[in-house]
């Protein structure tokens, strides 16, 4: 699984994958999962969606215009038929009312004793005064008959012209079937005068054609001096032509437009009310022109309307076209969002949310018989020193680089995220094997160790892979990403710029981690399983100077265990801060309580990141009445490339309080003369494995010579670690060192035994 190999067999190695990826050979399915994005083009908002809106809003106004014109035109029809039904009834009460007043022009004068007298003696002028002529001339009559008892015509007249009967002149038909009626009714009657005189029949006829309307009443004394026998009444016809004249008159009385008689109905825009005979038959209608009022006012208000539709119609055209385009946007915005929630804006590819999704369905896909999945973690090597020394636009420019190298790399089937910070995570599919696997990583790791032309310079870093197969874990998306950062772990420990791919044995590994993490979370919560132990430091005399806290798990099942176990553990799940304030309040006991001068603490660039990391110590400080001449913060040669400004100023607050500040296994990192200065550094300690080789001839010597010349030029102290031999104590005291630290002079020990033994010893009087 080692990874590094020479360049050019690097090459080989990555066109061998890739010519895998492409060969049917190598069991990869072109089934595509999702298609992998190589460009941060913002997604178009489909016209379907505005066009949907814009269409919705129309059907809307539609249906709402259409609704209120149906509603208007029953209002207005409801109305208009309210009036018609009212005119009707209007028409038929004027044509009763017709008949009525004709009736009672009649009986003013034939219900009278001079009139039967006079008809009696045949008297034609008295007659023609006050029974013929006279009612043309007053009530307009058309033809007056009167008939005697035989229902002979003893006098008429036409349009006021009296006219002379001959003996063989005969009443209409229709007035003579309302002749017979009368006196058969009249015979039925009572004899008493009073009783004759309500006596009188009146109706619509058709006379030559024509319609008329015909009234029969008898001639009767009004008072008891005139005597008449039951049937000698003389009748009185009086006819009055329903023709322009009556119409006319009725339409002025009763407003009817354009009133008229017709033998037909009227068209529709016209009211008709039947003239009716006396078997209920219709022999003609009064027909006038409708009153509409619901219509006069529509046509009255149509210009009106007309105007405020036209008006409504640009200004709805307008707001729709606003509404396009505004919907247009709104929807663009929310595929914009969509999209920037799904990817990641700087490297342009998915993020993890959509990485996750796509991993879920081609697990799915798998399950169902689908082409094999293979998933890679991948972290950047060197990323931080890169972001930390250039610039964070370097950083994003490196990122985007990287992401576009992997994108290179994979199909369109494939599935390339960025997972956050300097992380990535890829979806393949079709690998078959792990052999195959192996092929792809090897080749993607030299890919991603190639330098990068930045616009400030050319670097080189390089990635560390986790890879694993689906189908070599049981369980779902969390179990293979689990395994995959447990074979990303594994790549970082074994050294970087490498893959490793997961197997079941690293799975316990990661197992057993999360065992330990989920203890080591009860034990700092429960307290009383982490302790502190105490190794003395000692000047040339063999004084004891100083003496640096070592923190030891107490673990109830797996005994005492070193930090080298659980403190990157503590780093990454946020305990450090409380296990290092422990070490810190222990340490400052110590150290108030007894006569060692001073106590060295290391303390996590996690802590120190924290803005109130000073203001914690100097609690702890006041709380214990300790000086900060009496105390040591102990940081890794590592740790330097971490700083940043909540570190510095941590520093130089706690300086300012007269803390010493040690710089820890000196030489193994990156160090530079300008971190020892810039960082003011008080101390350095010699790495043990520097240590351990003196005497060997491999150059080491002249190495530790350097660095004690290195603290002697720049007044900083100097201690060995590792001191396990009497010899190596020598020779440092011949290059001049007078600190020293290790097994030959003291162990770490607890407390009692730290007392007792500096009792034996002694301490300096002066602090190391």
């Amino acid at each position: 699984m080692n990874a590094t190999r020479s360049l050019q067999d690097g090459s080989e190695i990555r066109r061998t994958g890739q010519a895998a990826r492409s060969s049917p050979s190598t069991g990869r399915s072109a089934a595509p999962v999702g298609r992998q994005e190589v460009s941060m083009d913002k997604p178009r908002a489909p016209a379907s969606f505005s066009a949907q809106l814009v269409a919705a809003i129309l059907f809307a106004c539609l249906v709402a215009t259409l609704s209120v014109l149906f509603l208007s035109s029953t209002a207005v029809n409801a109305v208009d038929a309210d009036a018609e039904a009212r005119q009707i009834r209007f028409a038929q009460r004027a044509l009763l009312r017709e008949t009525r007043e004709l009736l009672q022009q009649q009986q003013a004068s034939t219900v009278w004793d001079e009139s039967v007298v006079h008809v009696r003696a045949g008297d034609r002028d008295w007659i023609d005064a006050n029974l013929g002529t006279w009612m043309h001339e007053e009530y307009g009559q058309d033809e007056t008959y009167i008939v005697d008892p035989a229902s002979r015509i003893v006098y008429v007249a036409r349009e006021g012209v009296t006219g002379q009967p001959g003996p063989r002149s005969t009443l209409p038909p229709a007035v003579e079937t309302m002749v017979e009626e009368l006196r058969t009714t009249m015979r039925a009657a009572t004899h008493s005068p009073a009783d004759l005189a309500e006596l009188s029949l009146s109706r619509f006829v058709l006379l030559g054609g024509k319609p008329a309307l015909v009234s029969v009443a008898p001639v009767v004394p009004d008072t008891p001096a005139v005597v008449q026998a039951a049937g000698t009444e003389y009748l009185h016809v009086a006819v009055q032509m329903a023709d322009a004249d009556m119409a006319a008159r009725l339409s002025s009385a009763y407003e009817f437009d354009r009133g008229s008689f017709s033998v037909q109905p009227g068209p529709e825009d016209r009211l008709s009310v039947p003239l009716r005979d006396g078997a209920g038959r219709p022999i003609a209608w009064f027909v006038w022109r409708a009153d509409r009022p619901g219509h006069r006012i529509v046509d009255e208000m149509l210009p009106v309307v007309g105007l405020f539709a036209a008006f409504g119609a640009a200004l709805l055209t307008w707001l729709l076209r606003t509404l396009w385009t505004a919907s247009r946007r709104l929807h663009q915005s929310e595929e914009e969002a969509r999209y920037l929630a799904m990817h990641d804006p700087l490297a342009g590819i998915p993020n993890r949310t959509l990485f996750e999704d796509r991993l879920d369905q081609a697990l799915k896909a798998e399950r169902r018989g689908g082409p094999p999945a293979a998933l890679l973690c991948l972290d950047l090597d060197r990323f931080k020193a890169v972001n930390d020394t250039m610039g964070h636009q370097a950083g994003d420019e490196l990122i985007r680089q990287m992401a576009a190298r992997l994108r290179s790399h994979v199909r369109e089937t494939d599935t390339v995220a960025r997972l956050g910070g300097d992380e990535f995570g890829v979806i393949l599919i079709g690998m078959a094997s792990d052999e195959t696997l192996g092929r792809y990583c090897s080749g993607l790791v030299h890919l991603l160790a190639a330098p990068c032309d930045l616009k400030c310079g050319q670097v080189q870093i390089g990635a560390s892979i986790g890879a694993v197969r689906a189908a070599s874990v049981d369980g779902g998306r969390e179990a293979i990403l689990r395994s995959a950062d447990t074979a990303l772990y594994r790549a970082k420990a074994e050294g970087r710029g490498r893959y490793c791919i997961a197997t079941p044995e690293m799975n316990d590994i990661f197992r057993r981690r999360h065992e330990i993490e989920r203890d080591l979370r009860e034990a700092v919560a429960e307290g009383g399983q982490i302790h502190v132990l105490y190794q003395p430091i000692f000047d040339a005399e063999e004084r004891i100077v100083a003496a640096e806290a070592l923190v030891r798990w107490n673990h109830p099942i797996l005994g005492q265990m070193g930090p080298e176990t659980f403190l990157s553990i503590a780093e990454e799940t946020g305990l450090i801060d409380r296990i290092g304030h422990h070490v810190l309040e222990q340490a400052c006991i110590l150290v108030a309580t007894s006569g060692i001068p001073r106590v060295s603490v290391n303390v996590s660039p996690v802590q120190l990141r924290q803005e109130t990391f000073a203001d914690e110590v100097l609690a702890v400080m006041a709380a214990h009445s300790l000086s900060g001449e009496r105390l040591v913060l102990e940081l890794t040669e590592k740790f330097t490339l971490d700083a940043g400004p909540a570190t510095l100023a941590n520093l130089a607050r706690l300086r300012a309080a007269g803390v010493s500040i040690a710089l820890d296994d000196f030489a193994t990192g990156q160090s530079l003369l300008r971190y020892v200065r810039d960082y003011q550094i008080d101390t350095i300690k010699i790495d043990r494995s520097y240590v351990a080789r003196l005497g060997t001839g491999d150059g080491t010597d002249q190495i530790v010579r350097a660095i004690l010349d290195l603290g002697r030029a720049m007044g900083i102290e100097v201690t060995a670690e590792g001191v396990e031999r009497a010899s190596q104590r020598e020779a440092l005291l011949g290059m001049g060192c007078h600190g020293f630290q290790g097994y030959l002079l003291g162990r770490p020990m607890d407390p009692l035994r730290l007392a007792a033994l500096s009792a034996r010893k002694g301490v300096a009087q002066k602090s190391a």
